[in-house]
């Protein structure tokens, strides 16, 4: 995984074709259906920690089961909870908007020999973005484990339904 990536991806070739994994995980997903954490829906499937052991910053890991060169390939993904995804876009999108607003007053501002206060909110909305970039790479660093625990969860599960 990446230092600075705030998603982590991985692949996992698979020697067996694309549809054949599909249905037997699907397989597992039915036999572990009182299982929480695990859902599988088609060609996509997720894995969830338990409440109790959320963290701020918890992940949870999704992947699917694609296909290259006749084989099937699972991409994974880890990414934090769904509420603290969108937040942190929310951020990033207001931030964003803030600082080119921010450039674009701060530049209709010196063109009319007025002062430029416009540029500090472009320059605050930046140290914003790039702070809350570093507590999301803090944050992930934080939940080493628990990526460490789905990833060793979703070998168990692609052990459990026979995918080679």
């Amino acid at each position: 995984m990446a230092l600075l990536q705030l998603r982590p991806t991985f692949e996992l070739p698979v020697s067996e074709e694309r549809l054949e994994v599909i249905a037997k995980l699907e397989a597992e997903y039915a036999r572990a259906k009182t299982q929480t954490g695990f859902l599988m829906h088609g060609e996509y499937g997720e894995l969830r920690l338990a409440a109790v052991e959320h963290r701020l910053w918890s992940p949870h890991l999704s992947f699917y089961v694609s296909e290259r060169d006749g084989r099937a390939l699972i991409r994974g993904r880890f990414a934090p909870r769904l509420e603290v995804w969108t937040f942190v876009w929310i951020v990033y999108l207001a931030m964003s908007f803030t600082a080119f607003f921010g450039l674009v007053l701060a530049y209709s501002q010196w063109m009319l020999g007025e002062s430029v206060w416009g540029l500090w909110a472009a320059v605050a909305a930046l140290i914003a973005i790039s702070t809350l970039y570093v507590v999301a790479n803090i944050g992930q660093q934080w939940s080493s484990d628990q990526m460490d625990a789905l990833r060793a969860r979703l070998d168990g599960v692609l052990e459990r339904a026979g995918v080679r």
